[in-house]
């Protein structure tokens, strides 16, 4: 009689190839890295995120109108940028509309897989990219009108659980954090958000006052990358937040499932790569690009920014 042959918890973790951030992030660590890859997978299958990006996004637009956040560009190095106005999430008006905490939390996903496809996909050529094999990201939090109410409420809940999400799933994304326009009273607020960092990231993280951000975030990013709010001199046509080449590639691939439609991506893809490889492009080079706002289509020609 043939005895069964069993394959240990062990065994079953070295036949799986643990991604190298994963490895930076445990310090080394193989049983760690893996164990927390193989924890990852299994939240990743229960929140169907290999999925996410072909299904169907219905409140996007309302959840755009409560709550900014936006990929835009790329810091000196070649990160790409990603923006998120903390205090614009507006949870009364979301909950009105049908928008859970939960729903929430997978725009949230949404978003962050989409980064990862779309923006954090190739390696930029510093050490710490290349240490990790990972694409990281410039972040930078605004927290502009946040309220003392806002710390103890669903904001601070929807705060925790994405803050949870990245540091458990998404290891090494962040090359710098930036939070930016903090209020006078933030230093309490901050007591309370420092535990749910790890050493690492609490280290890359920078605070600074409204007086602070324009000069904080020029140290890292060229003006002509950084929005004229945050002190930089780009105004994309029709808006940075929602008007990037990133986020009118967002949109189009929303709409495209939405509307199942093909995702035409192509010149908008072409765009992200000029910006990105810093080749100088024409004022007059311009591209068409399809808007679909909550109940019209807007066609409108914009105006690509030279890249200097």
């Amino acid at each position: 009689m043939s005895i069964p042959h069993v394959v240990s918890n062990t065994q079953k973790r070295a036949s799986v190839e643990v991604p190298s951030a994963f490895l930076v992030a445990e310090n080394g660590d193989a049983a760690k890295a893996s164990e927390r890859y193989e924890a990852t997978l299994a939240w990743r299958k229960q929140m169907k995120l290999d999925s996410i990006l072909t299904t169907p996004q219905t409140h996007y637009n309302t959840i755009k109108m409560n709550y900014t956040q936006f990929l835009h560009k790329h810091d000196k190095l070649g990160h790409p940028l990603y923006f998120e106005k903390i205090g614009s999430i507006n949870m009364p008006q979301l909950k009105k509309v049908g928008v859970t905490l939960d729903t929430l939390f997978n725009h949230y996903l949404f978003a962050m897989e989409f980064a990862l496809k779309y923006a954090a996909h190739q390696i930029c050529p510093c050490d710490a990219c290349a240490a990790s094999e990972t694409q990281k990201m410039c972040i930078v939090l605004d927290a502009r009108g946040i309220g003392m109410r806002d710390m103890g409420g669903e904001v601070f809940e929807f705060v925790r659980r994405c803050t949870g999400a990245m540091q458990r799933h998404y290891p090494q994304r962040s090359f710098k954090i930036f939070i930016v326009n903090v209020p006078s009273w933030f230093g309490m607020a901050w007591k309370g958000l420092k535990p749910l960092l790890n050493e690492a990231t609490r280290a890359k993280t920078n605070i600074l006052t409204e007086s602070e951000t324009a000069a904080g975030l020029l140290e890292f990013v060229d003006a002509e990358n950084l929005p004229v709010e945050y002190g930089g001199t780009c105004s994309c046509s029709g808006g940075c937040a929602t008007h990037s080449s990133y986020q009118l590639l967002q949109r189009a691939l929303v709409e495209s499932v939405l509307e199942n439609k093909p995702f035409k991506q192509d010149e908008l893809v072409e765009a992200i790569a000029h910006e990105r490889s810093g080749v100088k492009r024409s004022k007059k080079q311009q591209q068409v690009c399809s808007y679909r706002g909550h109940h019209h289509v807007l066609r409108e020609v914009l105006s690509r920014e030279t890249v200097v």
